[in-house]
């Protein structure tokens, strides 16, 4: 008899411990959801601290931690448009640009070449400026955007045939012609019918911003 007791106590004490177990299995499996939320909802709250406005939009940090997201009525749209620059529209004021001209000169164009000349040996940081000036000319003013060089090489691992070849000859009425490269200062500025995006200091990291004034500039947040 005591032996069938003692197994019974110890059977009850087995089920004891599992039910305490899946007690604070469920405990802790909640206390991480609640700690889940409340460091996601602390996360976006402190970016959201650090937002600014500038002419009237909002720019908030990325959450990807690169650039400044912006909500922007693109023309006559019901609903805004979610754009990104990496920099802050504040640290571009001092960038050379003649906001009238460069309004003219992008108004009516359906076709946008960005191009470089491949012997200047430009990098990443130049594909992202390109990729910068596309947002605005296709979203705003609904333009073809294509990457051109301004002539050939056989340095590239591209078939020469296969390179396009875009230069500041190839503006008329219909096509803007953007050409990046590096220079004395970072400016925007025309030179013989191309829109130059220059970056200075033999910097690319130049090149971004000067493009990033170029794009909100384009977009009316800058002048």
């Amino acid at each position: 008899m005591s032996d069938e007791v003692t197994a019974k106590e110890a059977m009850e004490k087995v089920r004891s411990s599992e039910r305490k177990l899946g007690l604070v299995t469920v405990v802790s499996l909640v206390l991480l959801v609640f700690i889940g939320i409340f460091l996601f909802n602390a996360s976006s709250s402190s970016v959201d601290r650090y937002y600014f406005e500038y002419e009237g939009i909002k720019f908030n940090p990325s959450k990807n931690g690169v650039g400044f997201d912006m909500l922007f009525f693109v023309n006559e749209a019901s609903f805004p448009t979610l754009m990104t620059v990496r920099n802050d529209p504040r640290t571009l004021e001092d960038i050379p640009i003649d906001a009238d001209y460069v309004r003219g000169a992008v108004a009516g164009k359906s076709v946008g070449y960005i191009t470089e000349d491949p012997y200047d040996e430009l990098t990443g940081p130049t594909l992202v400026a390109a990729n910068e000036l596309a947002i605005p000319l296709i979203f705003l003013y609904g333009a073809e955007v294509n990457k051109t060089l301004t002539r050939t090489s056989d340095e590239l691992g591209i078939a020469l045939e296969d390179q396009v070849v875009k230069t500041c000859e190839d503006s008329d009425d219909r096509t803007l012609v953007i050409l990046q490269r590096l220079g004395d200062e970072t400016a925007v500025f025309e030179e013989d019918g191309c829109l130059v995006v220059q970056g200075g200091d033999s910097d690319e990291m130049e090149i971004i911003r000067a493009a990033d004034r170029l794009y909100l500039t384009m977009l009316g947040i800058m002048s």
